[in-house]
């Protein structure tokens, strides 16, 4: 195995191998020539055909497979990017998960009050490697969503990094990036919830799983 292989293989949580994730990666980039472009294609489709929702389930790897994000139609930054993972590495391009804390100035009240935060612990989104470079890319919020909120749409060509602006259309602050986790191969669920669980506490965490049904009850 070499030094790349593990960011083509499958892995627990972004299973490249699934038969519809396979035929999702051909579809979209059928008619798209070049890496650059295929990627930025793949990366586009996660972005704006998944709804950025955050209260989806997070407590097991399943919950995060491709396939059930595909079903739902929405998930949050973990989600999306496992998508976009799998995606990638179907389509014979490198993809990594990278993991940062964020501050959200400009946060929806809801998701403030579940969390009892601004500070978004083991917020993820994906490295591709596209022509031997690695690129951070962002596939958190749609476009329909961006113009509803005033925020700047992320967007990315194949060849410069992707990641949420610090400022909204109107020039407000919205996004700092505050600490770097680092990248892996797949998802560390343990480590992620043990980070939650003492960042956010307990019944914040409860908050969490109550949204999250009340948002599966009305879909």
């Amino acid at each position: 195995m070499t030094g790349i292989d593990p960011y083509l293989l499958p892995c627990p949580g972004a299973d490249s191998q699934d038969p519809r994730v396979r035929s999702l990666a051909v579809e979209i980039t059928r008619r798209v020539a070049g890496e650059p472009e295929r990627a930025s294609a793949l990366f586009q489709w996660v972005r704006d055909t998944i709804r950025y929702i955050p209260y989806a389930p997070f407590a097991a790897l399943e919950d995060y497979e491709p396939a059930r994000t595909l079903d739902r139609g929405y998930g949050f930054c973990t989600q999306k990017s496992a998508l976009l993972v799998a995606l990638a590495r179907a389509s014979g391009i490198p993809a990594r998960f990278h993991y940062a804390d964020l501050l959200n100035h400009n946060m929806p009240g809801r998701l403030g009050l579940v969390l009892g935060s601004n500070r978004m612990v083991y917020h993820t989104y994906a490295d591709l490697r596209v022509n031997g470079r690695w690129f951070k890319v962002t596939p958190s919020f749609e476009r329909p969503l961006c113009e509803k909120m005033g925020w700047r749409l992320v967007e990315f060509d194949g060849t410069t990094d992707a990641t949420l602006h610090p400022s909204d259309l109107q020039g407000r602050p919205h996004i700092e990036y505050v600490l770097d986790r680092g990248t892996d191969p797949g998802i560390p669920l343990p480590r992620m919830l043990s980070a939650w669980e003492e960042d956010y506490g307990i019944e914040a965490l409860a908050r969490w799983e109550e949204a999250t049904a009340q948002i599966a009850a009305r879909e």
